[in-house]
């Protein structure tokens, strides 16, 4: 250096070469934060929402072709390496390769395999890549995980060499510039860049991007000037997006935490804080010694509340339980929503059997009572089910699941009303799963069959048959229907029953009942479930046409209790139905609501007097005349009548002089297999 105003210059770029590097560094240091935590934001969103997309994917039989077609959603997302979907056991159920995989994703995947199961559900970063794993289902009905990689280093390389070619060359001119200025006008600069050269000091130690910039000086001084001014500010705004979004992310997280823990319409625990709390309680009593008890509540007749009154109503209904149960149960005590119109218990601190017993009497009593909801008096019940760490392991699953199992011997008994869980209610439970997990295999390997019953009028003449489901299972044994039906209805698996019935019933009917004169009706049963399947129609209609049914052949029997459950719906099923030539039976007439005012609202053409009624003909004026005021109103109606369960002559002689002249009952015949009722149609019909 020659000369003091080469060293000024010199000194003066260095210093502002300094303050550039310093906000150029600060800018990429903060554009690789903010970018990071935006690709993690998205992935995350983009895995929980297809998450929750595949809850009901998974659901559906086949679903092969409708999962490649969601996972091909992700196509938009260039950063995606592969993206898969396993089982509940860390099988493979499929697989889709993004635009950033190439060989590398496949290997990611790969290297992955064997330890997905040790990795908790979120964001996982982990080498080059960020990994979303996310459960589909909730406990205790998860389906499987999803697995998304995405190109994790890639990105962020990308956005900052853009960033750096964007703001580099013009620092570089703008420094080349003030280089020959210095060297002409350097002594006149001395004051403004020293004034610079403390100011960018002061904002690379503070940090304190809103600090106004000094002015001063002339052309490229004055503009550098303001050009750092304007760095300054698009800094400073983006500081502050930065900070309204973490305080976004603050908010969200505090709310994320109070979904993850209280239910949002009662304001109850949750589920999952259920879980923990009574995991920790477990805990804590194999160290004190101490019992705890859980109470699983279950509301009865809450469907028909949101059915007939609304959702609205319905929702308001389980708010005011839960602030019924909170009044009820003593302080201290955990109360959760464990989902739909269930409620759980917790006393960490178990008292004696009688006050269980009182506090479950209270629970009972306590729902029964009245709920007035806007212009609606409101009445359900409840029954509750009581397990206690006395007869139960100290696991948490098993203690709910007892408390359950308690719940659902109540209701059996006859609702309203608790029960505690005994041993000997395991092996109900158990044998309700076997026949749950056995129904599938059972109609695939034809372990069902139909039995006829036939239907006779007053002359003894054939004039009907219904069909009958029964069950022989290699593993089980017999399987009463009324064991199964239940069951299957619960588990959602009664309209594949159902199906298979009508099926073979058809095949019977092309082979066998069509050849009989009429009138002559075949019946098939259907339950509550069957009628809300509206695709059902399209299986009937396709069976009649592959089997050539004749119109009015098949005959359609429902409960009063499945009709009157969802009248629109049944009406709107059995139109269907009816269009077809098919009849439509009220079985089990007067043991469900009993409401008159329904007969003249629903399509039907049979009453099926129930076997109750029958069997107390004769006992007492009051049963006689209960049966004759049925017989008289079916006949006022126009509706055709049907006995059930006759035994006796003198039932018989009886429904036959007040107007009753289609009978069923072991009278005449008892259910047999097709074989056997085609010898008993070789035969002529019997008079009786």
């Amino acid at each position: 250096m020659k000369s003091i105003r080469t060293a000024v210059v010199i000194l003066s770029l260095l210093c502002l070469a300094a303050v550039a590097v310093a906000v150029f560094l600060l800018s990429l240091n903060e554009h690789k934060e903010l970018y990071s935590r935006y690709v993690q934001s998205d992935l995350s969103a983009l895995s929980e929402n297809m998450a929750n997309d595949l809850v009901d994917i998974l659901n559906q039989p086949d679903n092969d072709f409708e999962l490649k077609r969601y996972l091909l959603s992700l196509e938009p997302y260039p950063h995606v390496r592969v993206a898969a979907v396993y089982g509940p056991g860390w099988n493979q159920i499929d697989v889709y390769h993004g635009q950033a995989g190439g060989p590398q994703g496949s290997e990611v995947l790969t290297e992955l395999n064997g330890r997905l199961a040790s990795l908790s559900t979120g964001i996982h970063h982990i080498n080059t890549n960020l990994i979303a794993i996310r459960s589909i289902g909730d406990a205790p009905y998860q389906l499987g995980y999803l697995v998304i990689v995405n190109d994790f280093a890639g990105p962020i390389s990308e956005s900052t060499h853009k960033l750096i070619s964007s703001l580099l060359p013009p620092l570089l001119v703008l420094l080349v510039l003030l280089a020959i200025a210095f060297y002409l006008l350097g002594n006149v600069w001395l004051a403004p860049l020293s004034r610079l050269s403390e100011f960018a000091e002061k904002v690379s130690k503070t940090r304190d991007y809103s600090l106004q910039t000094p002015q001063g000086g002339r052309y490229e001084v004055k503009q550098l000037s303001n050009n750092i001014a304007m760095m300054m500010r698009v800094i400073q705004e983006e500081s502050e997006v930065n900070r309204e979004y973490v305080t976004l992310l603050e908010e969200r997280k505090a709310a994320t935490e109070y979904l993850a823990n209280y239910d949002s319409l009662t304001g109850l625990a949750n589920r999952n804080r259920f879980m923990n709390v009574l995991n920790q309680a477990l805990q804590n009593i194999q160290t004190s010694h101490k019992h705890l008890a859980v109470m699983y509540v279950d509301l009865d007749g809450f469907k028909l509340v949101n059915d007939s009154l609304g959702h609205e109503v319905g929702d308001r209904l389980l708010e005011m339980v839960a602030e019924r149960l909170l009044s009820i149960v003593p302080e201290g005590c955990l109360v959760s929503r464990h989902g739909g119109d269930e409620f759980l218990v917790l006393l960490e601190e178990c008292p004696q059997r009688q006050q269980l017993e009182q506090l479950a009497d209270l629970i009972v009593g306590g729902l029964m009572q009245k709920f007035l909801i806007a212009s609606w008096e409101v009445r359900v019940s409840a029954s509750v089910g009581v397990a206690t760490t006395f007869d139960s392991g100290a696991d948490t699953r098993d203690l709910i699941r007892n408390a359950d199992v308690a719940m659902y011997t109540a209701k059996s008994l006859g609702k309203s009303r608790y029960s505690f869980f005994s041993s000997d209610m395991m092996d109900n439970y158990q044998r309700r799963i076997e026949i749950a997990n056995n129904i599938e295999t059972a109609l695939s390997e034809n372990e069902f069959s139909i039995y006829y019953q036939e239907k006779v009028d007053a002359n003894g003449r054939r004039v009907g048959a219904e069909a009958l489901a029964r069950w022989n299972s290699k593993k089980l044994g017999f399987v009463s229907p009324a064991e199964f039906i239940p069951i299957a209805e619960q588990s959602g698996k009664v309209t594949e029953i159902t199906r298979w019935v009508i099926e073979r019933v058809c095949r019977d009917c092309s082979d066998v009942f069509s050849r009989i004169d009429p009138p002559f009706h075949v019946s098939i049963n259907l339950s509550a479930h069957d009628l809300k399947k509206y695709h059902l129609i399209g299986f009937i209609k396709g069976t009649f046409l592959k089997y050539h049914i004749p119109r009015g052949l098949i005959e359609f029997e429902v409960t009063e209790h499945s009709y009157l459950d969802n009248l629109v719906v049944a009406n709107r099923f059995f139109d269907e139905i009816t269009a077809l030539g098919c009849r439509v039976a009220l079985d089990d007439f007067g043991t469900g609501y009993s409401s008159l005012s329904y007969l003249t609202k629903i399509p039907i053409d049979l009453i099926k007097i129930d076997k109750q009624f029958v069997d107390n003909i004769g006992e007492s004026a009051r049963d006689d005349a209960l049966v004759i005021t049925i017989i008289e109103m079916a006949r006022r109606l126009g509706m055709e009548l049907c006995a059930e369960g006759v035994e006796t002559m003198e039932q018989r002689q009886f429904l036959t002089e007040h107007g009753c002249h289609m009978f069923q009952g072991y009278l005449f015949h008892k259910p047999m297999s097709l074989r056997e009722y085609q010898n008993l149609l070789a035969r002529p019909a019997e008079e009786v």
